[in-house]
């Protein structure tokens, strides 16, 4: 009778343990899926083709570049927009605002876009699936173009209201196009290009927050009459792939996995791989046992990602999102100006700061991709490498800004300004090595196909929410507590980097079943 009681116990932990496996539940087909995923090893090394690199760049140059020009625009002229504000609220409700209405109204036109982004970034899924990569990123441009024009003529007619529903709007855009563009462009690649290729989204982003800061100039729109011009610069790249996306094709994964047009799908990876329709026939066996290893299992709900065996995987992908923005990277982004104003820096010095800053930010990214793909990094380690030097840009920029203010002696006083340069400096070069780009492919390489893009969804909303809170909070605390609020960035960076460590699966070379084999040797028994 024992015995008997002992067997059912042993089998009812086996069951459990089996339940809770990280791998989504495969059909009948698993071991094909199994092989699936193995065999991508040994498919050929495709190259860069014209097709594939006019893809990359229409997609990165009509979203991500929007993205980042719409974080950067309104960091350089902040001062003049806010005076408009100030004008503007008093000739629309007879009354001067008072500093705490000012430090609501500026940081709302912040955070707006931020709040967009977060929507945007949740309905990216149900777009994704429903209309396709490729026809979703099309439909996003309305939200641009819509937005760029209000904000274009809220100063013009003299309507601050409109600049804040602008920035919402263009929100919306940004929060589509940076859930599904590293999505798309991860599912187009060839398999040994996903991190380089992974990582294009986040330079362009990079750099067109470096173009926003060049626009924002005094010699360029960076004045009193000029500023509102800044914010139709996005028309271009919104307008340019609304007309490029019709010589785009659509993900060839979508095609096959979602669509089951395995006729199109192959015709749309020819023309990506620059080859002749049979020369795809391997990769096109790959994608169709992904397709066969799902078939049998249930429609995936939104809710589901919120149960095992999908529950720890989505906590690792969010919590990548959330400690992205906890490090402060865009208070550094949205305040940069303000920043070097407190750490002493007068006239035109703390725009052209924030002018090497986005540089800096540039020329790291680049050196990114070989990082990525380079044989002595992995995921894991490029996180650590960025946080630690994010964590002791922080510390030593509290220092600096303290110095500053202090009057310690003249030579302190003028020599800590500079020190606050090198060390935002240092903050961004350290961002830009592995935490800026890494969470936003990261989704994609631990979950299958029939998750992804709600994963990615749901990612891509916890950064814009932080991004939110971030936006909203920074400057009261900033008010409060002065430079010491970077220490509060300091601490989070602390608690990602122990978090890391102890429960982040390394994905780099690694197919499905080896790093969900890992994720479930390090996953929190909770999970």
């Amino acid at each position: 009778m024992s015995s008997e009681k002992d067997k059912s116990k042993t089998n009812s932990e086996a069951k459990d343990q089996s339940e809770e496996k990280i791998p989504l539940p495969r059909s009948r087909h698993a071991s094909e899926g199994a092989e699936s995923t193995t065999s991508e090893r040994v498919l050929p090394k495709a190259k860069v083709t014209a097709n594939l690199l006019w893809t990359i760049v229409v997609s990165v140059f009509g979203s991500s570049f929007i993205f980042g020009f719409s974080i950067g625009a309104i960091n350089a002229p902040q001062v003049l927009i806010q005076d408009w504000m100030r004008e503007n609220h008093e000739s629309l409700f007879k009354k001067a605002p008072s500093n705490g209405t000012m430090n609501i109204i500026y940081p709302a036109a912040v955070s707006l876009f931020a709040g967009g982004a977060m929507i945007g970034s949740l309905v990216s899924a149900i777009l994704a699936d429903r209309l396709g990569r490729k026809l979703s990123l099309h439909v996003n441009n309305v939200f641009a173009i819509v937005g760029s024009i209000l904000m274009t003529i809220a100063p013009l007619v003299n309507v601050y209201p409109l600049f804040h529903i602008g920035r919402f709007i263009i929100g919306l855009n940004a929060g589509i196009g940076s859930s599904l563009v590293p999505l798309f462009l991860t599912e187009i690649a060839p398999v040994h290009m996903r991190g380089a290729i992974g990582t294009v989204p986040q330079f362009l982003v990079t750099a067109s927050v470096l173009v926003s800061q060049i626009f924002g100039l005094p010699q360029i729109f960076g004045t009193a009459k000029m500023w509102p011009y800044i914010f139709a610069v996005t028309l271009v790249p919104s307008i340019f792939q609304s007309i490029a996306f019709f010589f785009v094709v659509e993900s060839p994964k979508f095609t096959l996995i979602i669509k089951h047009n395995e006729a199109k799908a192959t015709k749309d990876l020819a023309t990506l791989r620059g080859v002749p329709e049979d020369g795809v026939a391997a990769e096109i066996k790959v994608i169709d046992k992904e397709a066969n290893a799902n078939a049998d299992a249930p429609a995936l709900r939104w809710y589901d990602l919120f149960k095992r065996p999908l529950l720890w995987p989505l906590f690792l992908a969010c919590f990548l999102q959330c400690s992205q923005q906890l490090t402060g990277i865009n208070a550094a982004m949205f305040y940069s100006t303000q920043i070097f104003r407190s750490a002493g820096l007068t006239g035109n010095w703390p725009v052209y700061a924030t002018l090497i800053m986005g540089l800096v930010n540039v020329l790291q990214t680049i050196v990114s991709f070989y990082l990525i793909d380079s044989p002595r990094f992995g995921r894991r380690s490029l996180l650590l490498i960025g946080y630690i030097g994010m964590l002791f840009a922080m510390v030593l920029l509290t220092v600096a800004i303290n110095l500053s203010m202090n009057n310690y002696s003249a030579t302190i006083t003028s020599w800590a300004p500079k020190g606050a340069i090198l060390f935002v400096l240092l903050f961004v070069l350290s961002f830009a090595t592995g935490p800026g780009s890494i969470p936003f492919f990261y989704v994609s390489e631990v979950f299958d196909s029939n998750a992804r893009a709600s994963a990615s969804a749901m990612s891509t909303a916890t950064n814009w929410t932080f991004n939110v809170l971030v936006g909203l909070c920074f400057p009261p605390i900033n008010e409060a507590i002065g430079e010491y609020v970077f220490l509060i960035f300091a601490g989070f960076l602390l608690i990602s980097m122990g978090l890391i460590v102890k429960y982040l699966p390394e994905t780099k070379d690694k197919d499905l079943d080896e790093v969900h084999e890992e994720m479930n040797r390090k996953k929190a028994p909770c999970c």
